[in-house]
C-alpha cells in the first residue's frame, strides 16, 4: 500500500468537510490527534473564509412560529448553490418553547429561548454549551427589549457574546451590557449604553461588535470590552437609522458594511467601513460603494467571485448580479421553505422581522471536552 507524506495528508484533509473528518477520525489515533490539532481546526476554518467555501444558509421553519413551537433549522449550501437543504437537530426544541437563533460566527450559533437562557451550537460538529445564566441587575419596573453579539477575541483565543438588556421604570431607561467568556464559562458585567440600538443582532468584524442605535453606529472593542462610536459619513439622516432603514453586515472582506434605504424606500446605497489599520478599532472612514434602484433590500451574503451579493426582500431571497444589473430568484429545494415574518417575538418585540435567514460557514470549533451531543446523526 502507497505512503503519503504527513504534510500530504494534512492538505489534503484541510480540504475536506466536518462530516467526513468527524468519520476519518476513527481512522486511526494518528488521524484523529491531526484533526482534533488546535492548529488544523485554525486553518481549515481560515481555509473556508478566505475561499468561501464550504459556506452555509441556515434558515427557520416559520410554520413552527405561528404554531408557538420551537423552531426546526435547515441548511443549503452554497458550494451546491443552494439547490437543496438538509434538516438540523435543534438541540433546544421543545414543545414549551420557542428557539431562535440569535447570532452566529464562525459556525458556531447563539441559540435562545429566553432573553437569559442561551446556548452555543455547532450544528457540523453536532456539539452544544448551555450558557449559566446572565446575572443581570434586575431592576424595577420591566425588561423590554434585549440585543446580541458574538464574536472573536484574537488576543485571548476565546470566543465572547455581549447582551445588552433595556430596563424601563417610571424615571428613565437603563441599558446593561454583559460578556459571556467561553474560556472561563462566565459573564461579566460592561458599561452601561447610554443608546437604543435597533439592531437585534451585532455583527462581528477587525475584533468588534457593531450594531445600529437609534441615532448612529455604535462598536465594542471585544479584547478591551468598551464600546465606541463610529465616524458618520455624508447624508447621515438620524431620523432614518431609527427606523430601520440601517443594516451593517460583514462582508467586503470581513469590514463592516452599512447598507442605507434612500427615497422613501425605491434605492439603496451601500456603504463600506474602510478601518485605517494604523489606528485603534474605531479608526476608519466610509466609502460609498454602489447604489441599487431598488428598495427595501436586505443583504446577506457576498459571492467568492466578487460580482454576486445574496439578497433577502420580503419572503424571497435571490442574487443580484452587479455588473449585469439583474436579479435571479434562489428557490432552495426544503420540507419547508421559510416566510419573511412580522409578529412578536419571544424577547416582546412588537411587529419587528424574524431574521430568519443566517450565512455561516462549516468549522471544527470545539465547544469544550464537556459539551453536550445535540443527538443527530453523523
Amino acid at each position: 500500500m502507497p505512503t503519503f507524506l504527513p504534510e500530504l495528508v494534512t492538505d489534503i484533509l484541510l480540504l475536506l468537510p466536518v462530516k467526513s473528518l468527524l468519520r476519518f477520525r476513527c481512522l486511526s489515533t494518528s488521524h484523529c490527534s491531526e484533526i482534533d490539532r488546535a492548529d488544523f481546526v485554525k486553518n481549515h476554518l481560515n481555509i473556508s473564509i478566505q475561499t468561501k467555501i464550504r459556506q452555509k444558509l441556515l434558515f427557520c421553519d416559520s410554520e413552527s412560529i405561528m404554531n408557538g413551537f420551537a423552531f426546526d433549522f435547515y441548511c443549503a449550501d452554497f458550494d451546491d448553490d443552494l439547490k437543496a437543504a438538509f434538516l438540523l437537530k435543534n438541540p433546544l426544541k421543545s414543545p414549551h418553547r420557542c428557539t431562535m437563533v440569535c447570532a452566529s460566527y464562525n459556525g458556531l450559533i447563539l441559540l435562545g429561548f429566553r432573553f437569559n437562557n442561551l446556548a452555543l451550537w455547532n450544528p457540523f460538529t453536532r456539539r452544544y454549551r448551555r450558557l449559566p445564566l446572565c446575572p443581570v441587575k434586575t431592576l424595577s419596573g420591566f425588561q423590554n427589549f434585549v440585543n446580541f453579539g458574538l464574536g472573536y477575541d484574537s488576543t485571548l483565543d476565546d470566543y465572547k457574546i455581549v447582551t445588552i438588556s433595556e430596563f424601563h421604570d417610571s424615571n428613565h431607561v437603563v441599558f446593561q451590557a454583559w460578556v459571556f467568556s467561553l474560556k472561563s464559562n462566565s459573564w461579566k458585567r460592561s458599561q452601561d449604553v447610554e443608546n437604543k440600538f435597533t439592531a437585534l443582532v451585532g455583527c462581528f468584524a477587525n475584533g468588534a461588535l457593531y450594531w445600529a442605535c437609534d441615532n448612529k453606529f455604535v462598536g465594542f472593542d471585544l479584547t478591551n470590552e468598551v464600546f465606541f462610536d463610529l465616524p458618520l459619513f455624508p447624508g447621515w439622516d438620524p431620523k432614518s437609522i431609527y427606523h430601520h432603514d440601517y443594516d451593517i453586515l460583514v462582508v467586503f472582506g470581513g469590514d463592516p458594511y452599512a447598507s442605507i434605504i434612500r427615497d422613501e424606500h425605491k434605492s439603496v446605497e451601500f456603504y463600506l467601513f474602510v478601518s485605517d489599520k494604523s489606528r485603534e478599532v474605531s479608526g476608519g472612514s466610509w466609502r460609498k460603494e454602489f447604489t441599487l434602484e431598488e428598495g427595501d433590500l436586505s443583504p446577506l451574503a457576498y459571492l467568492k467571485e466578487g460580482d454576486k451579493i445574496l439578497f433577502r426582500k420580503g419572503n424571497e431571497i435571490f442574487w443580484y448580479n452587479l455588473e449585469e444589473k439583474t436579479r435571479q430568484r434562489v428557490v432552495v429545494a426544503s420540507p419547508v421553505m421559510t416566510d419573511f415574518l412580522w409578529i412578536t417575538d419571544i424577547f416582546g418585540r412588537p411587529e419587528v422581522p424574524m431574521y430568519n435567514y443566517h450565512v455561516c460557514c462549516e468549522s471544527l470549533v470545539s465547544l469544550g471536552s464537556d459539551a453536550a451531543f445535540d443527538g443527530a446523526p453523523y
